[in-house]
């Protein structure tokens, strides 16, 4: 198959048609999931700001294999109207956990992992409703720095703006 390249003067040639992308050397894990119909934002917020989080954090399994990063990125009801009112499409989730491991054997670990069963997966149940949908892939990173502790290439920065 062959690329159709659309006729375009590029601003930035690390954005070209013949420049590599900026894949980082990791892989990025993205579990999205929505709050318990029983459960108040303000509750499922706090507990996965808090409990969830520790068990994640303070699991042997979580240094043993080499997870990069851990990030929560919260969907905030409020928000959720702003963007209603713009007449953006949404997707319906409160929620989204992003894990970065450097291999998928590092994940399968982790994922594996005694703590993971007997710890993380139960308290999923206190304010997660199932099932969780999952994005696995890598991060093509366009603007800004990389992450230190994994490496990588840094995008556009601000001063090739």
């Amino acid at each position: 198959m062959t690329l159709k390249k659309i006729d375009h003067t590029f601003t930035h040639h690390q954005l070209s048609y013949d420049a590599k992308p900026n894949y980082q050397p990791y892989i990025r894990l993205s579990f999205y999931f929505s709050k318990l119909p029983n459960v108040s934002y303000e509750q499922f917020h706090r507990h996965w700001d808090t409990v969830h989080a520790d068990l994640t954090v303070a699991s042997k399994a979580f240094k043993d294999c080499h997870i990069g990063r851990y990030v929560q990125f919260h969907q905030m009801p409020e928000l959720k109207e702003k963007a209603k009112e713009l007449g953006l499409a949404q997707l319906e989730y409160d929620g989204c956990s992003d894990i970065y491991v450097k291999s998928w054997d590092d994940w399968m670990r982790f994922y594996t992992s005694p703590e993971y069963a007997t710890a993380m997966n139960p308290d999923a149940v206190h304010f997660m409703a199932m099932p969780i949908k999952v994005m696995v892939g890598h991060d093509n990173l366009i603007f800004g720095g990389s992450i230190p502790q994994i490496g990588g290439s840094a995008g556009v920065s601000e001063g090739d703006l």
